[in-house]
């Protein structure tokens, strides 16, 4: 029979830093990812390609416009946003992304989709969701 070990627990007190002071907030994990998205990935290029404009997708695209990245298309999969523009990208489905010119994609949802349009991780796209 198998036997289930606790190898880590932590326990997190409603008073800890972690809870209690904005240095750990969402967005500042946020602007972290942005930050190295933006001095790595996206060191070469001011423009790329947003996957998902969820929650997620905000937050992304407002942390990378206040470091001067601004996606040049928007990849949707929600029908009522498909044809339309998001801060002046153009929203499109997945299966138009092989039409468009290679940029660094920035996929904030799931990436099993770029990768059966045979988009490479690191190399063509980086999740960061």
């Amino acid at each position: 029979m198998f036997r289930a070990e606790c190898f880590y627990s932590q326990n997190f007190r409603p008073d800890s830093l972690s809870r209690t002071d904005g240095r750990y907030a969402l967005s500042r994990f946020v602007a972290c990812k942005a930050h190295y998205l933006a001095r790595g990935f996206l060191a070469g290029s001011d423009r790329y390609i947003l996957c998902g404009y969820g929650s997620t997708g905000r937050s992304l695209f407002r942390a990378l416009a206040d470091l001067g990245k601004r996606p040049s298309h928007i990849v949707e999969v929600k029908p009522s946003r498909v044809g339309k523009r998001i801060h002046g990208a153009p929203v499109i489905p997945p299966g138009v992304l092989p039409r468009i010119e290679a940029q660094p994609i920035i996929v904030s949802v799931a990436r099993a989709t770029l990768g059966a349009l045979g988009f490479i991780e690191t190399k063509d796209y980086v999740c960061a969701a």
